[in-house]
């Protein structure tokens, strides 16, 4: 496969953004910095949205500021800028309802968009986000933004360690490369400012769609501490935590990452009984996710319950199919259109 590049423009100002693969939207909210082109040379990150594009059209977009969109920033960067920017891609490629993957410190941005315009946005995929860093003290907040405005390299390079905490002396300079191609020390710097000093809270009840939290137990760069708040806080939430330590959803076990999309980002039949099934909505969703590989534990995860009601679930979903096992369940399940 290959991005398709193309620009729009808001207040005067290119924003890039590429399209890959075809099928209902799935957005990905702007990160810190990035670089539509340099980003898809790598080769983990392109196999990453190739597998999603298989079944979607992936949509990526650099914000105002950093890599193939207009540099020169309008003043100090805002919520507010970046929701318009995030609402002129959206306009820019579609009209129906879109998946938006939030990275990081995109949720903040996604929440706002999905408080203000819920009608642009369908659902919402959260990984490795937060509703605020105020769990850093303030000092540590502005040291480290100085050290980016100042010193950028060896910012990077410290950065990157923490974002892929195992990675290879090759992999971290590729990723310092990255990041210092992607934008300037000045405008990392105010946009890093801006990460650790933006809070999600007064978008987050408004924030109503289907979503779902993923977080890396060992994520250095966001505790998962932080990803468990931010479900706690959202209406319609799950949260699913992941083995790893990388900050990257490319990076670290990728069947895991997909497991855990199973059964969200699907188009197929919603997780309800059809006219004929015998099953409840919350067993059409336990099998759908038994379907996609989840074991017990991992479907507890989830959906917020217990191991325990997960097993219960499982054993009537095989009394009522009159199934020996699980997977003769998902195979009678999906075949009859149960899920």
């Amino acid at each position: 496969m290959e991005q398709d590049i193309r620009f729009c423009e808001l207040d005067g100002r290119r924003i890039a953004y590429a399209t890959v693969g075809e099928g209902p939207p799935l957005v990905f909210g702007a990160k810190w910095v990035s670089h539509l082109e340099e980003e898809w040379d790598d080769l983990r990150a392109r196999s990453f949205y190739e597998d999603l594009a298989e079944n979607h059209r992936v949509v990526r977009y650099d914000r105002i500021g950093a890599g193939l969109s207009d540099r020169r920033l309008p003043g100090p960067p805002s919520v507010d800028l970046d929701t318009r920017v995030l609402r002129t891609v959206l306009h820019a490629t579609g009209s129906e309802p879109v998946t938006v993957f939030a990275c990081s410190c995109s949720a903040v941005v996604t929440a706002s968009l999905a408080a203000r315009a819920p009608e642009l946005i369908r659902r919402i995929v959260f990984f490795g986000s937060f509703v605020s860093r105020e769990d850093l003290p303030e000092a540590t907040r502005r040291s480290i933004v100085d050290f980016v405005r100042v010193n950028w390299a060896l910012a990077a390079q410290m950065l990157a360690g923490l974002i892929v905490p195992h990675a290879s002396g090759d992999e971290i300079a590729a990723l310092t490369r990255y990041q210092r191609h992607s934008a300037d020390a000045d405008v990392a710097a105010a946009f890093l400012e801006l990460e650790l000093s933006s809070d999600a809270r007064p978008f987050l009840p408004s924030v109503t769609m289907p979503s779902l939290v993923l977080h890396r137990r060992g994520d250095r760069t966001v505790p998962i501490s932080r990803g468990r708040e931010l479900a706690s806080l959202l209406p319609n939430a799950r949260f699913v935590a992941l083995s790893g330590d990388s900050h990257l959803p490319h990076v670290d076990d990728q069947r895991e990452v997909q497991r855990a999309l199973a059964g969200f980002l699907d188009d197929g039949p919603a997780v309800a009984s059809n006219g004929s099934s015998p099953l409840t909505r919350r067993e059409s969703e336990v099998l759908r996710l038994v379907a996609a590989g989840l074991s017990n534990r991992e479907i507890a995860s989830s959906l917020v319950v217990s191991e325990h009601t997960v097993h219960r679930h499982v054993a009537n979903i095989l009394r009522k199919l009159t199934q020996s096992s699980r997977a003769a369940a998902a195979a009678q399940g999906t075949r009859a259109g149960y899920i």
